[in-house]
């Protein structure tokens, strides 16, 4: 029996349109299917793309005339890291101390910052314009795209995948090539990949803000069309491993954090009194004196939140298997190497070698593993640079390398700066579930009454001593329930006993050390409530699991949050 396509691609993000663009333009009949209701829709980036990689593999080869045509912001003529310092209030002016790494530093020479392996231009862009693009292309081209569709599950016959299931129909197909982020299941369940855990993954965490073209020029001293990317890193990231960024866009701010997950909530355990949820974080960077005036006068239009696979330690060793190819951060083809946060140049080329991959198995008429193994020798040169940053990773992603050096940099070669103590100064007393209903408040939300994405054991996720989704959750899907009130955030509760304990009598350094017990007992003792709505999808619950109590999914038809920027 016929199948109802020779491909169907999951995901229309670069990875997953790439590929489908590769083979309708050489006239295979490929479907692309999508969760969202327009492609981009529930897509997230920083985000910086690098145009060319290896020959033949990319922007330019997956869509031809990608710089004449695509929705790119601006062209990265600047790269530069700042290594910030906390700010002290001295006779009313802030004060502290700065480093700065550009691109004719000794250091980004000796590969530092990662900015010397970056290998051509690098455009800023935003994903909702761009995976719309991307996918538009696909369709003029004689691909098939279908929105709508959330995949729950591959369609098996003899162990062979021979197509994929959506909450309302199978499709089949010869080749099903799975290019649909770092959140698969479909990995998962042909057996390729462990389920994936907090050390594996980076946490983002973005706000976009407008800004008129003409103000970001004169701000980042630059000529129309032209955009700066800076990096963070040092005492604003609150003793996280991770770095902070900005990144210009035509007429908007592109401001963020990616974070390591596992050293998030050990400081969110172990510091509860500092860190809340990464927000919080987001919102110290902002409002630093070296980073608030760059975002003077602008509105805040957008908040996201995404996890990114960290390459070196989820890059899986066989990416298919019978009728099952896996591209993009599903396969885990991502590097990041100092402030180098490189994915989608890399996803794109993995995309168009999952094609050729298809169209070498197709003259065989064969796409049993054996055959598609020819995959794994296309992806030879992602295997090595994956490879390579995780060596790098040894030094670049160690505590030494977020903690002590910047202080060492600072000590030797920064310089004291002064800003104003209250510029964008944050209101510190407003607890997180205020604050996130704030920024929840920006997204474009389209309820599912009926279903929920994420399956939740309540009864058991209340029985567990540490509930780190809480504190971890970029919203407010988990909360603790208590006689004492609803929190959504280990900070939060800690500041509720602070407050108790002092106001009984307690002496400060007493208080505090009380209060810390206080919120590890009322952690274990609170009731959890879950609640959807308004959930970004960054599957970070998932990631801390265990799969038993908190099992992530996909929205179906359509559902969810719709970004506008991305």
């Amino acid at each position: 029996m016929k199948p109802d396509y020779d491909v169907v691609v999951v995901g229309a993000g670069p990875a997953g349109c790439a590929a489908a663009n590769y083979l309708a333009t050489r006239g295979v009949d490929v479907a692309l299917v999508d969760k969202a209701q327009v492609p981009g829709q529930k897509n997230v980036t920083g985000g910086v793309i690098y145009t060319e990689y290896i020959a033949g593999y990319g922007f330019e080869d997956a869509f031809p005339g990608f710089r004449a045509e695509a929705p790119l912001e601006r062209r990265i003529v600047s790269h530069e890291v700042e290594i910030l310092s906390s700010a002290e209030t001295v006779d009313g002016k802030a004060v502290y101390r700065r480093a700065s790494i550009g691109e004719a530093s000794l250091l980004n020479s000796l590969g530092v910052t990662g900015f010397n392996l970056t290998g051509s231009e690098g455009y800023s862009v935003l994903r909702a314009k761009l995976d719309r693009w991307m996918s538009k292309k696909v369709s003029e081209n004689g691909g098939v795209v279908v929105t709508y569709k959330a995949v729950e599950d591959l369609y098996f016959e003899d162990n062979h995948v021979k197509g994929i299931v959506t909450s309302s129909e199978t499709i089949t197909c010869n080749l099903v090539i799975d290019a649909s982020g770092v959140t698969s299941r479909l990995v998962d369940r042909v057996g390729l990949r462990s389920t994936l855990t907090p050390e594996r993954v980076y946490h983002g965490v973005k706000h976009v803000y407008k800004l008129s073209p003409e103000k970001i020029e004169e701000r980042f001293g630059l000529k129309p069309g032209e955009g700066k990317a800076i990096f963070y890193m040092g005492d604003v990231m609150q003793g996280i491993n991770g770095g902070g960024f900005l990144y210009t866009n035509k007429d908007t701010l592109s401001v963020g954090i990616v974070i390591s997950l596992d050293s998030f909530l050990n400081r969110a355990l172990n510091e509860m009194e500092r860190v809340g949820k990464p927000i919080d974080i987001l919102e110290g960077l902002e409002s630093h004196p070296a980073v608030a005036p760059l975002l003077e006068g602008s509105e805040l239009v957008e908040y996201s939140a995404h996890n990114i696979p960290k390459g070196y330690k989820t890059m899986l060793e066989q990416p298919y298997a019978s009728g099952y190819i896996v591209a993009g951060d599903a396969l885990g083809a991502f590097v990041k190497i100092g402030g180098l946060i490189d994915g989608m140049r890399r996803a794109v080329a993995t995309g168009i070698m999952a094609a050729q991959a298809y169209l070498r198995a197709s003259k065989e008429g064969d796409y049993s593993a054996k055959t598609l193994s020819v995959y794994r020798e296309l992806l030879a040169p992602i295997y090595r640079d994956v490879r390579r940053s995780g060596r790098n990773a040894l030094l670049t992603e160690s505590s030494i390398a977020f903690r002590l050096a910047p202080r060492i940099m600072l000590w030797f070669a920064g310089e004291k700066a002064y800003g104003e103590a209250e510029a964008r100064a944050k209101s510190p007393d407003v607890d997180a579930i205020k604050k996130i209903q704030d920024r929840t408040g920006l997204l474009d939300y389209d309820e599912d009454k009926e279903y929920s994405h994420i399956k939740v054991d309540t009864a058991k996720a209340s029985e567990q001593r540490l509930k780190m989704w809480v504190s971890a959750c970029p919203v407010n899907c988990y909360t603790l329930v208590l006689e004492k009130g609803v929190f959504a955030s280990l900070k939060d509760l800690y500041k509720y006993n602070l407050n108790r304990r002092l106001a009984a009598g307690e002496d400060v350094k007493r208080a505090k050390s009380l209060a810390k017990v206080d919120t590890l007992n009322d952690m274990a003792r609170a009731r959890l409530n879950f609640d959807h709505v308004a959930c970004v999808s960054c599957g970070t619950c998932g990631v801390i699991g265990p799969v038993d109590i908190v099992n992530f999914g996909h929205e179906r038809d359509g559902h969810g949050v719709r970004f506008k920027y991305g």
